[in-house]
């Protein structure tokens, strides 16, 4: 992560919105809030802000307050990665499903991918060299002493 006045990028994947939303006085909240008042450059893509709008319902809340709250926290929603560039990451993921995050991150220069996914993004972050995986509460502990 980058150090000094820099903002981090932080690529945002969406189990952490969607957490952010539904608890947000938790990590994933706080981070979102981070976000919001730009303490960080918090990054998504068409991708993950169409699965956020997807699971809506999931954290009890309806579609268009989700995108609402989403548009106020990130300026910028990057367009989706082509096939080309997801499939470059086809033999780091553990799901295919998940390789358009890591081209999303790749594409947005994020210095950070923060996740809740155990599973199969936090699982490779020893595999992944250009960007940081890490959980929200791994990015607080990183970047809280600056916010």
């Amino acid at each position: 992560m980058k150090r000094g006045k820099r903002t981090s990028v932080v690529f945002f994947n969406a189990s952490v919105v969607l957490a952010g939303l539904r608890s947000p006085n938790g990590g994933s909240g706080k981070v979102l809030l981070w976000s919001k008042k730009k303490k960080i450059n918090g990054v998504i893509s068409e991708i993950v802000f169409d699965e956020v709008l997807r699971n809506a319902d999931k954290i009890g809340l309806e579609r268009e307050e989700v995108r609402g709250r989403v548009s106020s926290i990130f300026d910028k929603i990057l367009p989706a990665p082509t096939l080309s560039e997801v499939n470059l990451f086809e033999k780091i993921v553990v799901d295919f499903g998940d390789a358009h995050i890591l081209a999303s991150c790749k594409n947005s220069k994020a210095h950070v991918l923060v996740t809740l996914d155990e599973k199969h993004l936090l699982a490779i972050k020893k595999k992944v060299k250009f960007v940081n995986i890490v959980s929200p509460g791994e990015l607080i502990k990183r970047l809280g002493e600056r916010k």
